[in-house]
Parts: C-alpha cells; sequence; structure tokens
C-alpha cells in the first residue's frame, strides 16, 4: 500500500503508508489528487468568504488569548504563540455558529464545512517557513492557510492562504535541520546531549538560549516520531558530533545534580553513555513502544522546569552574592577555598581593629587639642613676640 505524497516545495516521493506513515503535524498533502479535485470544488469561490471568517475567529481570541499570556520569551502577543493561536482556532472552529459571525464570514464557515464533510483534509501543521521559521499552520486540502501570520511581524496581514506548493512549507528532514532553523529563529546555540544520556536517543539536543538558559531540547510529538520511524538513527547522527562544551556541560550538570538523573562524568564519557543508549533501544525496541512518546514528553518537560528554575535561583545569587575586590580583581565569596575564607576574616578582623584605635587616635588628638587650647587660656599673658612650647 502506497501513497504519492506532495510537499509545499513542489516535491514528490512515494510513501509506503503502511509502513510510514504521515508523522504528527508533518506538512505534506498525502493524497493530492483527490484533495486537489475536493479544494477546486468546494474552495476557490470563496477564498475571500473564509479568509474573512478566520480573520473574524481571531479578532474573537485575540483579547481572551492577550489576557492569557501577554507577553511570551519578553515578546508582547501575538509575537512567538503561533501555536497557542493555532490550537485556539481550532478548538473555536467546532464550536463557532453563522450566528456569531458577518453574513460574508458565514458563507465562509458553510464552505469550510462542506468542503471537510466531502472528505477534505483540514490539519494542523508544524515545520519549516521558508527556511526561516518555525511554523504552525493549516493544511487545508492543497492551501496553505496561516491564521497566525502576525506572531514575527505583528505588522503583517493576520490571515495568509496560499496555494500549498507556494507557501515553501516543509518537514523538518532530521535534527541538523531543526537546529539550523532553531539557530536562525531563537538565536540558540545547540549541542549534541551529552549529559543526559538516558534521553538522548529521544532529544539529543541541549540549547543554550541567549539568556544563558541551558534547556534539553523540547520533545513534541513530531520530533520523537521523526527518530522512532527511523530507529533512532536521527539522533545518532547528532549525538555522533564533536563532545559538547566542556563549560556547558559542567553548567548542566551543576544545574542536575540533583534532579535524579545519572550523570556522565564527562562530555566524552556522555557522549559514548548517549550512544549506547540509542543501541541499546535500538535492540529493546523501544521506538515501538506506543506509550513512550508521552513518558519522555513528561521526563523532558521535567528536566526543563528543574533547568529553568536553576537558572533563575542562580541569576538572583549573582545579583546577590558578595563578592571582594583585591589587586582589581573581584572574588565571590562562596567561591573562596576555607583556607582562603579563614584569611580573609583574619585582615578583616585586624582592619576592624586597626578602625577601631584609628578612631581613639583621632578622638585622643582631638582631646590634646582640646586640652592645649584650655592650657593656653588658662596662663598668665606674656609679652608680645614671646612663644609658648607645649610639652
Amino acid at each position: 500500500m502506497s501513497a504519492v505524497e506532495l510537499h509545499a516545495d513542489g516535491s514528490r516521493r512515494i510513501r509506503r503508508a503502511f509502513f510510514q506513515p504521515l508523522l504528527p503535524n508533518e506538512p505534506c498533502i498525502a493524497d493530492p489528487v483527490r484533495q486537489t479535485a475536493l479544494t477546486e470544488r468546494y474552495l476557490p469561490p470563496v477564498l475571500r468568504e473564509l479568509e474573512v471568517f478566520l480573520l473574524s475567529v481571531r479578532l474573537q481570541l485575540d483579547p481572551e488569548l492577550e489576557r492569557r499570556q501577554p507577553v511570551k520569551l519578553g515578546k508582547p502577543y501575538p509575537l512567538g504563540q503561533c501555536l497557542e493561536i493555532a490550537e485556539a482556532v481550532q478548538a473555536r472552529l467546532r464550536t463557532v455558529g453563522e450566528s456569531d459571525l458577518p453574513a460574508e464570514a458565514a458563507i465562509g464557515l458553510r464552505a469550510l464545512r462542506a468542503f471537510q464533510r466531502a472528505g477534505g483534509d483540514f490539519r494542523l501543521v508544524w515545520g519549516d517557513l521558508r527556511g526561516q521559521y518555525f511554523q504552525n499552520a493549516f493544511q487545508v486540502g492543497t492551501l496553505y492557510i496561516d491564521v497566525a501570520n502576525d506572531t514575527v511581524t505583528p505588522t503583517k496581514p493576520k490571515v495568509e492562504i496560499l496555494p500549498f506548493h507556494e507557501a515553501q512549507f516543509v518537514p523538518i528532514r532530521d535534527f541538523a535541520h531543526f537546529r539550523q532553523i532553531a539557530r536562525r529563529y531563537w538565536g540558540d546555540e545547540i549541542y549534541p546531549n551529552h549529559v543526559l544520556p538516558s534521553l538522548a536517543p529521544h532529544c539529543p539536543l541541549i540549547h543554550v538560549t541567549q539568556g544563558g538558559c541551558i534547556k534539553l531540547h523540547d520533545a513534541t510529538q513530531y520530533t520523537l516520531a521523526m527518530t522512532h520511524a527511523e530507529a533512532f538513527l536521527p539522533s545518532q547522527q547528532v549525538l555522533r558530533e564533536a563532545p559538547m562544551p566542556l563549560s556547558v556541560f559542567k553548567q548542566a550538570c551543576r544545574a542536575l545534580k540533583d534532579a535524579g538523573h545519572k550523570l556522565p562524568s564527562s562530555p566524552e564519557h556522555g557522549r559514548t553513555l548517549a550512544l549506547q543508549q540509542c543501541r541499546q533501544q535500538q535492540a529493546k525496541r523501544s521506538h515501538l513502544d506506543p506509550h513512550r512518546p508521552n513518558r519522555v514528553i513528561q521526563d523532558a518537560r521535567q528536566v526543563n522546569l528543574h533547568l529553568a528554575r536553576w537558572h533563575q535561583q542562580h541569576i538572583h545569587r549573582e545579583k546577590t552574592m558578595p563578592t571582594i575586590k583585591i589587586d582589581n580583581i573581584e572574588y565571590d565569596l562562596d567561591s573562596l577555598s576555607e583556607d582562603a575564607k579563614a584569611q580573609l576574616q583574619s585582615i578583616q578582623f585586624v582592619d576592624q581593629e586597626l578602625a577601631r584605635l584609628q578612631a581613639q587616635v583621632a578622638a585622643m588628638q582631638t582631646a590634646r587639642m582640646a586640652y592645649a587650647n584650655a592650657l593656653k587660656a588658662a596662663l598668665p599673658t606674656v609679652a608680645s613676640g614671646d612663644t609658648i612650647k607645649l610639652p
């Protein structure tokens, strides 16, 4: 059993559907002949009304979504919230009625529902948009419909409808492709996951954000299915690369030391263990376990929550950590050895005593001056030009 697959870049290939079903949210048209016929029958005459309908839904949802998350990763709504918007629109489409809409928008809703009843595809898909961004959009028959077109550049129209083959919207091929877009879109530095070997077959990348936060690559149904479909070979490709930088490895180990995971002794050790895990999980056929993706997603989420909390605490400590400057070099007090701390305490004690004694000297000098002045006033008058020498 096979099917012709049409990608947004116009390429075609044969997919053996029995062995290789579509990945979750994969941006492609698995049955282009049928979907082309249904699209041409139902949608081209009402593209304007369809756009008006989807825009009406966006305008209904925007105030609610903005209240729910006014800022994401330091950016105001709607920036960076394409998934949140697309999922909200998808949910609203299940319940919205024609009476909730302007007349022109209601025409678009009727056409879309007729298209779906006839067997037209309406799928939420995710992938590489024009080599620049990760994007969540809809594949509607042979149309690309983006209801969150303003989440990178807010001045763009909220809704964009294009023929799917013109959208330049393609599936993520492997983790190298993912890393390329992630660096370009998010500005993250990305390394092989040589610090958490047990999760490396499923989540083979470690991110360092522009703010310095270390995080495990977010596990999604798509990326897990991508590596599971090829028995972890996509993960092995990146895990075979040179060991991750020692500074990143050490920081990640410090952050994860109380998280309940066995950590390797070095990046090289972590690389060896990560590749061993891939081979062991291949042998156990873990990639065929239907329950494994949800467990991995939960495990990865817990790791990232732990890393985020550690990062926030670390930043707070850096802001409040006492320091001392010696020979124009600033040292964190908490980082000093016990011997250095003892010597510093001795110096601080001596400095305190010196300060106390210097204050006493200053007081004695003031008192002596006062006594000398009083003595001068008590002495008999002397002839002009004579001087008095005080003892």
